[in-house]
């Protein structure tokens, strides 16, 4: 069977999960190779000491999960090691499924999409995902991505299909950026959510996640004041919620045995109501720092917030100030990650129906860039040439008072946030940063397309 080159992008959708620690530290992938059917893999990789060359062959096990089959090192070359990968991928391409088992595996292959509830019980978004052509780049990323999750408690299907659909998104995102970064998962350690090890060090993430209220019942938005309100109070007063329990876990998330001198982020999505997360960043940053940045003719106004209240409820403003909060190094959130950079990244990486037509529509920002400060319009087609990755649209807001403080450099691609001690703040702005973005998917040979109708923009 023949072997083609394949893309670092859809290596990480399938077998990301693969990568070790210490594998990470010692060796640089070079090219990445596999089956025409991709039942084998195949990764050329120098050693970044000696500057010798290895390769490593992968095929799935019982689980539907790549896992190593073969592996070479200390090769003089890197032809050398290529002709070597190649005849050893021909060789287990030829063979049966079974001999790819590992013999360690527990259980039957997850189908993470099969309903297990009622219809009435499974999530919209879910719905949409299993149910739409124009979501199958998505759903087969999806699919392929969650292989490196291992159900615990047993009941990960389950959530994922129903209440849990959004959190398990927004932890499959943050997962994409640790992989799509060079991150490696320490798989000893579970505590907190992403324990990983990159060259620039290691880096803990707890996700988080803003849910709809229980009542159903969201703030009336019917005149300029109370979408005043609702931006500067009821959204803040949200993510409060979560971020704050993350301060009381016991024992603290930063006195688990990996996080010791390790930065400690919380990652966090707003899912409160269908497209919230395109308010997440202004009432995120006025949250974490406490400080509101107005423009009072012409001039900058900075003033201290004391609360945002919620009703007859009320959370103090400042979360970086909070007893506790110096153990958290940063705060980060992406508006954009959502099931349609799923669907958008899905299709750059080759999954899904080559029907699927998306156009993106969205906002830059443009501070301290040479063509002037202001907001500036985009509108792409997202093709197979498109250069979208998961980090872009990522905010970092770094703690002032951290014990172990973030180096941007850990998340490059990232907007990262600084708050200085005369109340401004910092920004560092990749090239291309979107304020939100929104994505109209059609279907070829049909005119007619879906837009701002989606749970999750």
């Amino acid at each position: 069977m023949a072997t083609i080159l394949m893309t670092k992008r859809r290596f990480d959708a399938l077998a990301g999960y693969t990568r070790q620690p210490n594998m990470v530290i010692l060796c640089e992938e070079l090219e990445w190779h596999c089956s025409t059917d991709e039942r084998v893999i195949g990764v050329l990789l120098r050693d970044r000491t000696d500057g010798d060359f290895s390769w490593v062959v992968l095929g799935r096990d019982r689980l539907r999960r790549f896992r190593e089959l073969d592996l070479k090192v200390s090769l003089e070359t890197a032809a050398s090691a290529r002709a070597q990968l190649l005849v050893k991928m021909e060789q287990h391409a030829r063979a049966p499924d079974e001999s790819y088992y590992q013999g360690d595996e527990v259980g039957q292959p997850v189908d993470f999409f099969a309903p297990v509830v009622s219809s009435e019980r499974l999530h919209p978004s879910f719905k949409l995902l299993t149910s739409h052509e124009r979501y199958s780049p998505a759903l087969e990323l999806i699919g392929s991505m969650m292989r490196y999750h291992t159900d615990v408690d047993g009941n990960f299907v389950e959530q994922f299909q129903t209440t849990g659909f959004d959190a398990r998104l927004w932890e499959l995102y943050l997962y994409a950026v640790l992989v799509e970064l060079g991150y490696a998962r320490d798989l000893n350690s579970a505590v907190p959510d992403f324990c990983a090890q990159g060259l620039l060090g290691k880096i803990g993430i707890e996700a988080v996640t803003a849910n709809p209220p229980r009542s159903g019942i969201l703030p009336p938005l019917t005149n300029a004041s109370e979408l005043t309100n609702y931006l500067q109070n009821y959204i803040p007063f949200k993510l409060a919620k979560g971020l704050t329990r993350k301060l009381s876990r016991t024992p603290p998330y930063w006195q688990e045995p990996f996080m010791a001198g390790v930065p400690f982020l919380i990652g966090i999505q707003d899912f409160h109501a269908p497209g919230s997360m395109r308010m997440i960043v202004p009432a995120a940053t006025e949250y974490v720092f406490g400080y509101r940045h107005t423009i009072d003719g012409g001039a900058l106004r900075i003033e201290r917030i004391v609360e945002h209240r919620a009703g007859n409820l009320a959370e103090p403003s400042g979360f970086f100030t909070f007893p506790g909060s110096e153990y958290v190094s940063a705060v980060l959130l992406n508006p954009q990650g959502t099931l349609l950079k799923f669907n958008r990244m899905g299709f750059l990486a080759g999954f899904g129906s080559r029907r699927v037509r998306m156009t993106r529509t969205g906002m830059l920002r443009r501070e301290g860039k040479p063509d002037g400060p202001h907001p500036k319009s985009f509108t792409e087609e997202v093709t197979s040439s498109s250069e979208e990755s998961w980090i872009e649209g990522m905010v970092v807001l770094h703690n002032p008072h951290a014990r172990v403080p973030l180096d941007p450099e850990q998340f490059p691609g990232a907007n990262h946030e600084f708050f200085q001690p005369d109340g401004r703040i910092l920004s560092l702005l990749p090239d291309f940063h979107p304020y939100f973005s929104q994505t109209a998917i059609s279907l070829a040979g049909e005119e007619s397309s879906l837009q701002n109708n989606d749970p999750s923009l």
